[in-house]
């Protein structure tokens, strides 16, 4: 029977009659993921600022903006309100958009010489409250002894999860290079020819069969496979490297933060003492009762750094407890100080230190000689090795029950396949592990250049902190300060102490950046060194003994 073949046209006809449908399936799945989306995030509101009265005008805000709601409770602090004759000179009006200008004017009372001086410091101790102290965590054990280096080192080393997969990576190459050179085993077997021949048993007896391998390819191969795991080793020696870097950094961020909180401490300290002082000034008719305020802000910002840097103390030693393996380990005290001397290293004898070293050089120098060993390989395949055969049987086939050998020895004729693809492959891995040295050293001294600008720089800029600039701005404050508090100097007015005080706020931030910039670049040296002692270099520096201590400076 002959079927008539069906009409193009009317394919194409019931092909288009089925798009509708597909297209409908495809808008009805948009349509769902459409008003999926159309869910928002954060339905709840945000809460309202805080309100705000505008001590001029009378009117309540809430963060800046007018309200007409009149259940806003607030109470207006008594101020002279603006003049309405235009010839009259404005009062300075503060933005009512900025948080605290609803603030009382202070008004201080007339001095009454009848009073006496504790009744006039009760009285501004009203005015000018204290500043309250920053409460101390006390999240330090102070049970167990202090921590050193080497002790976070050894904990490092015996918890780090990296360390271990570097050992397992070489142990891993060491076995794949035993195995290479391992001779490949005999095959012995049951062997039966002519079976049933003449009603009989046949040839019945066993083989034995053996691979003889030429040119010395096992012990080439095992060769190779032993640069693999000097390789390895090299990555191990990588890997420790990089954890004892990061329990150094972390180690150093601890003692950092120790040093700013202490540092912070003692300007809090010194903040406070002066806005008592001013207090003091004010209460003997001195001074302007604006002036303890502008150095209360000082105080209070000095308070709060204080608060910061017990966090920053805190979040310190739980990275220092999570590079050493022991995130739930408890606080406890560490050794050191991070004005300690930092080593002192010359760019000739780090360049040559680095480039005779370094692990990536270790290992780009094996994998040269494990391309040269593969290569090798590649070459003397096409060598045959010889196959050696051998039976014995026994005849069953005749009445006198003979015994039948057979030797057979046979070798690959290497008239195709010569191994050519993998002897290029070979040649073309071995140029390129050539380049990969020359890129490694490039890449070091590159590095090196870049490490040792940022050591010589902030080493440099730290000591001229401690020598000059700490103790510079010290005397500089005093000076301006005790000036300040003589009567009749009008020499010096307070806009001179107050610049004083934020200069060597910030000239002390300045220094502990300083600080943490000149470790960060003795740790990244190091790190790029390989050295296993800090201090020493490993032999190839010497202690700084020109570093001095700032800590005499800020008392």
């Amino acid at each position: 029977m002959n079927r008539r073949p069906v009409p193009v046209l009317l394919i194409v006809a019931a092909s288009l009659l089925t798009l509708p449908g597909c297209r409908s399936f495809v808008m009805c799945c948009n349509n769902v993921f459409a008003w999926r989306n159309t869910v928002p995030a954060d339905l709840t509101p945000v809460p309202a600022g805080k309100t705000i009265v505008d001590s001029s005008t009378g009117k309540a805000t809430i963060d800046g903006a007018e309200s007409d709601d009149p259940t806003v409770d607030a109470e207006l602090t008594s101020a002279p309100r603006a003049s309405d004759d235009p010839a009259a000179p404005q009062r300075f009006e503060i933005p009512k958009e900025l948080l605290g200008a609803s603030a009382r004017p202070l008004q201080l009372p007339p001095i009454d010489r009848t009073q006496s001086i504790e009744q006039r410091r009760s009285l501004m101790s009203s005015l000018f409250p204290e500043i309250p102290e920053a409460q101390d965590p006390a999240t330090a054990e102070t049970d167990g002894l202090p921590l050193s280096l080497a002790e976070l080192q050894q904990l490092a080393a015996d918890n780090s999860p990296v360390v271990r997969q570097a050992v397992a990576s070489v142990e891993m190459a060491r076995g794949q290079a035993v195995q290479a050179g391992l001779y490949p085993n005999p095959t012995v077997g049951y062997e039966g020819d002519s079976l049933g021949t003449g009603k009989t048993a046949g040839y019945n007896g066993i083989f034995l069969t053996q691979e003889f391998v030429t040119a010395d390819k096992l012990q080439i191969a095992q060769n190779a496979q032993w640069n693999a795991v000097r390789a390895a080793q090299a990555d191990l020696r990588k890997a420790r490297v990089r954890l004892a870097t990061d329990v150094r950094r972390q180690y150093f961020q601890v003692l950092l933060a120790q040093e700013q909180l202490r540092l912070n401490q003692a300007i809090a300290k010194l903040s406070a003492e002066v806005y008592q002082a001013q207090i003091d000034l004010v209460t003997g008719g001195e001074a302007a009762p604006y002036e303890p305020l502008q150095l209360r802000v000082f105080a209070v910002q000095a308070r709060n750094q204080v608060i910061q840097s017990q966090n920053n103390l805190d979040a310190a030693w739980r990275q220092l407890a999570a590079a050493v393996g022991l995130p739930e380990m408890s606080r406890r005290a560490v050794q050191g100080s991070v004005e300690s001397p930092v080593p002192e290293l010359e760019y000739g004898t780090a360049l040559g230190f680095l480039l005779s070293r370094h692990s990536d050089i270790v290992a780009a120098q094996a994998r040269i000689s494990q391309a040269s060993c593969n290569l090798e390989l590649q070459q003397v395949t096409p060598i045959p090795n010889i196959t050696f055969y051998a039976t014995v049987q026994h005849d069953d086939t005749s009445p006198l029950n003979d015994v039948a050998s057979n030797l057979q020895l046979s070798v690959p004729v290497p008239v195709f396949d010569r191994n050519q693809g993998n002897t290029t492959t070979a040649h073309a891995r071995l140029v390129q592990a050539n380049q990969d040295l020359t890129d490694a050293r490039n890449s070091l001294t590159g590095n090196l250049a870049e490490a040792y600008n940022r050591y010589q720089t902030h080493t440099t800029i730290t000591r001229s902190y401690q020598t000059d600039l700490l103790p510079d701005q010290v005397r500089v404050y005093r000076g301006v300060y005790d000036r300040f508090r003589l009567a009749g100097d009008q020499n010096i007015d307070f806009a001179q102490v107050v610049v004083a005080q934020q200069t060597l706020s910030q000239t002390v931030t300045s220094y502990l950046q300083s600080l943490s910039d000149q470790w960060n670049a003795v740790i990244d040296l190091a790190e790029l060194l390989q050295v296993d002692d800090l201090v020493t270099m490993d032999g190839a520096a010497t202690p700084s003994t020109s570093s001095e201590n700032a800590e005499e400076t800020l008392q």
